[in-house]
């Protein structure tokens, strides 16, 4: 009766209201626990279960790029292009001078090629006036001479065979005559190909926009006529434009770069790093799914495999292996998907996943790997789908047959 304690019924409601409260409390805990547990138990076998039925390897895309290079020596005059704008097939990129034309023009004790030829063609085209008009009075003179002979002949005063020789004159001054004048049609039809697209050094010449230094020589209108100009060749993206205009470019030096639209003519791959313990995951038949980011996906099948290594990127290498060097594998993409531009730029970093389990390697139709043979080399049939190599025993057995079949003597 010692710890006998009276209690209202106020004061039992009161306790077992604040039992119910705490029993309510502690459910809701165990609950939340319970689901913070779950949710890690999930995402543990999903992490576990993905990398059981994938194998997830490091990898870039190659796209080659187009480097528009100077294939000799030249002045850059102007360039018609910007970053980012697209060209077609014929578009004008930029138009230069040719830097030996320049320093030949300013040099005072060389003359051009071109100005021999172009005096040549003249002198040429002179004569050949004035042998046509020589021919010309000669033929009227031999002519006169005919007629005259014939006067004499009907008088009696002269025989046939002066007028037989004057006539011979006149066919050979005329054939002579026709040639001449071929050859002065042929010489007018050159000579504008001939034409002097420069002539000697500026300081000679009556033009007063020149000034005595050789590159500020192709500001003046005369040699306007001798501006170069390279076109496009294929429809592309302008990507960079590096070279200032009004500058010497040396050959093989860079003026700009594009991309053309067609990048499989670019040598559009998925490169791919292959460490040595993950080689029995990927084969000759494997085909790929390329992770850019989570909404830009695509596929792709290996077309080469284990022909050469590179390093892993420090930033791939994992600390707790000591090879770094890696096999690749180059993927080339399945023919009908569309994707982003970007997704597809040189250098982009992707993830290449590969099933571990895939039932289409065995209907593939080609050799797992290549083998080799000390002594003997790359096995030609292991180069060889199955189905080529059956039909290659196939037809050597036949070919076999016929030859050991006897035939009848003739």
């Amino acid at each position: 009766m010692k710890n006998f304690t009276y209690r209202s019924f106020e004061e039992k409601e009161n306790i077992e209201t604040i039992l119910k409260r705490r029993k309510r409390k502690l459910n809701r805990q165990q609950i939340l626990s319970g689901c913070i547990l779950g949710v890690i138990l999930v995402t543990l076998a999903l992490y576990i279960g993905h990398h059981l039925y994938y194998t997830e390897l490091d990898g870039y895309v190659h796209v080659d790029a187009n480097k528009v290079r100077t294939p000799f020596d030249i002045y850059l005059d102007s360039v018609y292009v910007h970053t980012g704008d697209f060209v077609e097939p014929g578009d004008t990129l930029y138009s230069y001078y040719m830097l030996d034309m320049l320093v030949d023009n300013a040099n005072p004790n060389e003359e051009p090629a071109m100005i021999a030829v172009g005096r040549n063609y003249t002198l040429q085209h002179t004569i050949a006036v004035q042998e046509i008009e020589v021919m010309k009075v000669r033929i009227e003179e031999l002519r006169k001479q005919i007629l005259a002979e014939d006067h004499n002949i009907s008088f009696g005063l002269s025989d046939n065979s002066h007028k037989l020789d004057l006539q011979r004159q006149l066919r050979e001054a005329e054939a002579k005559l026709r040639a001449l004048q071929g050859e002065l049609d042929a010489l007018r039809r050159s000579q504008p190909e001939a034409r002097v697209l420069y002539g000697g050094n500026s300081r000679f010449r009556n033009d007063s926009t020149l000034v005595p230094q050789i590159y500020d020589d192709a500001r003046s209108a005369y040699m306007r006529r001798a501006i170069s100009y390279r076109l496009a060749s294929d429809s592309s993206l302008i990507t960079d434009v590096k070279a200032p205009v009004h500058m010497i470019f040396f050959k093989e030096e860079e003026i700009l770069s594009k991309q053309h639209l067609n990048l499989e003519a670019n040598n559009l791959k998925v490169v791919a790093y292959v460490p040595i313990n993950k080689m029995h995951r990927i084969n000759n038949n494997s085909r790929a799914e390329v992770v850019v980011n989570d909404d830009v996906k695509f596929t792709a099948s290996v077309s080469v495999l284990g022909t050469r290594t590179e390093m892993i990127p420090e930033n791939l290498r994992s600390y707790f292996s000591k090879k770094n060097t890696a096999v690749i594998a180059i993927l080339t993409l399945d023919p009908g998907q569309t994707v982003p531009l970007w997704s597809l730029a040189s250098g982009i970093s992707v993830t290449v996943r590969v099933k571990n389990y895939n039932a289409e390697k065995q209907d593939c139709g080609k050799p797992d790997y290549l083998w080799f043979t000390t002594g003997r080399g790359t096995s030609a049939d292991s180069i060889r789908s199955p189905q080529e190599t059956t039909l290659m025993q196939q037809s050597s057995k036949t070919s076999t047959e016929n030859d050991t079949t006897p035939r009848d003597s003739i």
